[in-house]
């Protein structure tokens, strides 16, 4: 019996030390569930250091979310509404509306939009403009880089064109990306087709430098914009730019409302004739989540 005492004494290297005792040095049996009798002795593990590693292992993670079985799945929605007017010495109205929706998924985002602004001051409609926009941004496993793809269609009355298409393609890097702030910018080249009124009716290609932000400041208060600029790749050294700031304020939580305050500048180096380089909008609407 002594030898089989010192063989064990030797091939563990454990004072005797039993299960009870061990629970007891811990603070607590649960903190030894899942630990055998023999794993303890084999390792010359005593109570209060399986109770520091158990305090030192972070719980595991929760499974992130499955992506949606089908591309029409998943989409948060919502409606933009703005109306102003006045009367007296002068006559105006505006009219702003849009429909929107947002998608993201684990390797993928999208965002899509109709919109139509108009005008009317002193019984002379000052603008009419309609735009329908739709956007991927596929991302690279392991890497900030990704690939950008857009498509847009544009109508307005008060431009030498009628109607205006575009699409573009390229590369994106996000510089930014946690909680509360999102950083992304993009290079492209694309092509765009203008008809109707002045215009020459021709494809033209052109390159798009980009950049877009976003920041949470607290719960309920977002800042967002983007700036593009567009150099003619045909006509140079014609160009446009495109910039879009804002501010939304949440409202009612239960409604899912937002206060919306923005402004949108467009300039266009070689408009045409009698027509404005900068045509520049300001917003106050109300947004409602669905």
């Amino acid at each position: 019996m002594e030898f089989v005492r010192i063989v064990v004494a030797a091939g563990f290297a454990l004072p005797a030390v039993s299960s009870v005792a061990l629970a007891e040095r811990a603070g607590s049996a649960s903190d030894l569930a899942g630990v055998s009798l023999v794993s303890v002795l084999s390792l010359g593990v005593t109570g209060e250091e399986l109770a520091a590693r158990a305090a030192e292992d972070p719980p595991a993670a929760e499974p992130a979310p499955a992506d949606p079985a089908s591309f029409w799945e998943g989409w948060k929605r919502n409606f933009d509404v703005g109306l102003n007017g006045s009367e007296g010495n002068s006559e105006s109205l505006s009219f702003r509306a849009r429909v929107g929706a947002q998608r993201k998924v684990a390797m993928m985002e999208s965002q899509a939009y109709l919109e139509y602004v108009y005008s009317k001051s002193d019984g002379k409609q000052t603008k009419s403009r309609g735009e329908g926009f739709f956007r991927n941004d596929y991302s690279f496993a392991d890497t900030d880089w990704g690939l950008f793809v857009w498509n847009k269609a544009e109508y307005d009355e008060f431009q030498a064109w009628d109607w205006r298409l575009s699409t573009f393609v390229g590369p994106s890097y996000t510089f930014i990306k946690d909680e509360q702030t999102t950083l992304r910018g993009r290079v492209g080249v694309g092509l765009i087709y203008e008809t109707g009124g002045d215009a020459d009716e021709k494809i033209t290609p052109e390159g798009n430098l980009g950049v877009d932000y976003a920041h949470t400041f607290k719960e309920g208060h977002k800042l967002f914009a983007s700036a593009d600029y567009f150099p003619s790749l045909d006509d140079i050294p014609a160009y446009r730019l495109l910039f879009q700031a804002g501010y939304e304020i949440l409202l009612s939580k239960e409604s899912n409302m937002l206060l919306k305050l923005g402004v949108t500048d467009r300039y266009d180096s070689s408009p045409g004739l009698g027509i404005k380089r900068n045509d520049l909008e300001y917003f106050v609407t109300l947004s409602f989540a669905f």
